[in-house]
């Protein structure tokens, strides 16, 4: 089987750049909630707040939620070759933590077993951050890839809006 040869610096020039995309996006998203949610202090102090308020409100924090969601996939995807270079070392480490518990005499005693899980459960964990990408991959489904574009548009959309109807209101 042939070796796949990757330079580190071009790697660390990608992740510069999507770091750069993804700073944006946060931004857009965050200015986007924080529009919404000065909104709904401004107007709940005029006129109260129901649930069809509270139902709006959630309506309107969506496109950040998605675009959120969106970042975070595109960080986990990028740091994805550092942790996979990661792998050889910290499979040897879980290997040493796995045969110290099992070389523990107290771990053959049916007491300790909720001790054992919750060590096992570290481990596991550990094991599972590392090779996790499945749904990270999910996050770049051309559904999911729409959605995002979209939500990333009405943030904008937001944005812009919300600010028009922050202006009015101070004005008004």
């Amino acid at each position: 089987m042939a070796r796949i040869r990757v330079s580190t610096v071009q790697l660390a020039a990608l992740e510069q750049t999507v770091l750069g995309f993804v700073r944006v996006l946060r931004r857009l998203a965050l200015a986007a909630a924080a529009v919404v949610l000065l909104l709904v202090v401004v107007f709940r102090r005029d006129h109260g707040f129901d649930a069809g308020d509270a139902v709006l409100t959630l309506l309107l924090l969506t496109p950040s939620a998605i675009v959120l969601f969106f970042t975070r996939a595109v960080l986990e995807l990028a740091r994805l070759p550092g942790r996979l270079q990661r792998v050889p070392g910290e499979g040897q480490e879980r290997l040493t933590e796995l045969a110290q518990i099992a070389g523990d005499p107290g771990a053959s005693k049916v007491r300790n077993a909720p001790f054992l899980l919750w060590r096992f459960r570290g481990t596991a964990g550990t094991l599972r951050d590392v090779a996790g990408v499945a749904v990270t991959v999910r996050a770049f489904t051309p559904w999911f890839l729409a959605a995002a574009a979209i939500s990333a548009f009405a943030c904008m959309v937001i944005i812009g809006v919300g600010l028009i109807a922050l202006v009015v209101t101070a004005v008004g």
